[in-house]
């Protein structure tokens, strides 16, 4: 029987990226923390895909703000959640980008993107969240 972290790791394998890690919650900000903040009232997208439209540009737009905001480091290397049940308990994924990866396929059961990356500090994340119509792409410090 697969365990949460399984998969969890199997989601994180099948988008291409390559799994360091598992790191856990700690040191923080938690999966949990990150969460909360990234549902917070607040929050305004940096980039949108309508839900039922072409895909292709998620990932390109995601690995842009990312590196921007300072969560992809210099070696391709971050820490990355998804949407899977118990991952909260398993915290964070430590991976490395690959000429494969594409975070569009980072789907929850439902067949949406849902992930959040965190830079190895923990002090800035980014993410894709799944909206009412759209997927948003968004990005915080924490």
């Amino acid at each position: 029987m697969l365990t949460s972290e399984d998969r969890l790791i199997e989601l994180i394998r099948s988008s291409g990226l390559e799994v360091d890690a598992v790191q856990g919650n700690d040191p923080g900000p938690s999966v949990t923390t990150a969460w909360r903040a990234m549902a917070g009232f607040g929050v305004e997208p940096r980039a949108s895909f309508p839900l039922k439209g072409d895909l292709r540009g998620v990932h390109r737009a995601w690995l842009e703000h990312a590196r921007r905001a300072g969560v992809v480091g210099e070696d391709g290397t971050f820490l990355v959640t998804a949407v899977v049940t118990g991952s909260s308990d398993v915290g964070w994924v430590r991976v490395r980008l690959t000429g494969t990866a594409d975070v569009s396929r980072l789907v929850d059961d439902q067949g949406r993107i849902e992930f959040i990356a965190r830079s190895a500090s923990g002090h800035h994340v980014c993410g894709v969240t799944a909206e009412e119509y759209d997927y948003w792409i968004a990005g915080m410090d924490l």
